[in-house]
């Protein structure tokens, strides 16, 4: 059925929207009063968010009679928004072609293909830029032979956030979310859900995520200070910038994966890391996020086997960490100390040691070789091992100092938990490298 000859709605936009809000239960441990919630937008027919802009433009196009028949819808992308077009051009009878990057995975290529679309491949040195240029090039050359929807311009991208997406979390949250973070391409996603935000919740937290270097390698996103600025964005709606390095964001895709369950893109990664480096400074809250597409679409990408088998493991059951965290508590605001002990990777128990010198607490630990001693004694007893130490960070991050590196030792873990304002907070594991030249951080578990 040609739809542009009938008039007929399409079917396929009937599926799109009303996607769920999955609750990330295991990355909660990291800040255990903060609900951290992702609307799960893979789930829309095309696979991603950008299934409910697509499909607003093109409403759009269709009512106004920009896209009639004889019309070739023309646009840049890198991917999503692309496959969204294509997959409802396949269906309502318009042809469509597309400027993309020549880099995008191959995954997005080949889905593309599958519904008809026609690529033209671009510098993958410009990224979405050289494509956005290509594009406007073929659109001046021959207007009336295009319906160009312009995504990265176009008011119906935005609006069908507001319209949709926004208030689909207001419902699902019960009106209770604090923060709500979501990543920068077109920023049609982030602009359409916080300017509806902002007028039904006027004290929520909205906060904006971008890579944090030009040469980035985290699609559907864009470092603005360097890229085409898109004609949405409006850089006063957010209350704050949050910016994540590719290295981050895929790490965050993994463990999604392995540890949630949940296979999921490159910039659902960097949403991720972007609402960790929120929750591990607040102190209760609700934060939403968008997830806005798969991670199927990158499986050929190299970053799956990154560091595969070879990141150190710790686990360190509940009521244990609840120890090191009372603990720190306790000494608050000096630092605590003691013993971890157990087999292999995991830990079994803590033993607290004492943080004294001669001069009495102070505000750094220091392992001494009679604690040393007794750490060794105290797992031998058990028939355990001694694994390592922990230490609480008042007032700073979970994250180890030059003193630190100092006085560490490689062979052995060395747990640490951020106590703010007399509350214990993030629980991260380290291990030194063997040439002592700085730690690794441990998957804890």
């Amino acid at each position: 059925m040609n739809v542009l000859m009938t008039g007929a709605r399409p079917a396929v936009l009937d599926l799109i929207g009303n996607t769920p809000l999955l609750r990330l239960s295991v990355f909660e441990q990291a800040a255990p009063q903060v609900e951290l919630y992702a609307k799960a937008e893979w789930l829309n027919p095309g696979g991603s968010v950008k299934d409910r802009a697509a499909a607003r433009m093109i409403a759009e196009g269709l009512r106004t009679g920009a896209l009639g028949p004889g019309k070739t819808l023309l646009d840049a992308t890198s991917g999503n928004t692309g496959i969204a077009y294509a997959m409802i051009g396949a269906q309502c009878g318009f042809p469509v072609k597309l400027c993309v990057p020549s880099n995008v995975t191959i995954e997005r290529k080949r889905t593309l293909l599958a519904y008809g679309a026609e690529l033209l491949l671009t510098d993958p040195m410009e990224g979405s830029d050289g494509a956005i240029r290509e594009v406007r090039r073929l659109y001046r050359a021959e207007p009336d032979r295009y319906f160009y929807p312009d995504q990265y311009n176009s008011d119906a991208n935005w609006r069908a956030h507001f319209e949709t997406t926004a208030p689909e979390i207001l419902a699902q949250t019960g009106r209770r979310l604090t923060h709500f973070v979501a990543g920068l391409g077109t920023s049609g996603t982030f602009t359409g859900v916080a300017r509806r935000l902002r007028v039904e919740l006027p004290g929520v937290r909205l906060i904006s995520v971008q890579p944090d270097s030009p040469l980035h390698g985290i699609e559907g996103l864009k470092h603005m200070e360097s890229a085409i600025v898109p004609g949405i964005y409006d850089p006063a709606l957010a209350d704050e910038d949050v910016r994540v390095s590719t290295e981050e964001a895929h790490e965050m895709v993994r463990r999604l994966a392995s540890e949630q369950g949940w296979l999921v893109g490159v910039s659902s990664g960097a949403a991720l890391a972007a609402c960790l480096a929120v929750a591990r400074r607040i102190e209760r809250g609700v934060i939403v996020t968008i997830f806005p597409d798969g991670g199927a679409r990158y499986l050929s990408e190299p970053f799956w086997d990154e560091g595969k088998g070879t990141r150190p493991r710790l686990q360190i059951p509940l009521e244990v960490a609840e120890k090191i965290r009372d603990h720190g508590r306790e000494a608050y605001p000096d630092e605590c100390c003691g013993a971890l002990v157990g087999h292999g990777a995991a830990v079994s128990d803590v033993l607290r040691l004492p943080n004294t010198t001669e001069e009495g607490p102070r505000r750094r630990f220091l392992v001494r070789p009679s604690d040393y001693r007794d750490a060794e004694a105290y797992a031998g007893r058990r028939g355990d091992e001694l694994l390592g130490f922990y230490h609480s960070h008042p007032d700073h991050p979970g994250r180890p100092s030059q003193y630190d590196l100092e006085h560490a030792w490689p062979s052995f873990a060395y747990v640490i938990v951020s106590v703010r304002d007399g509350e214990p907070k993030e629980v991260t594991a380290w291990q030194l490298k063997e040439d002592r030249s700085a730690f690794e951080e441990m998957e804890v578990r």
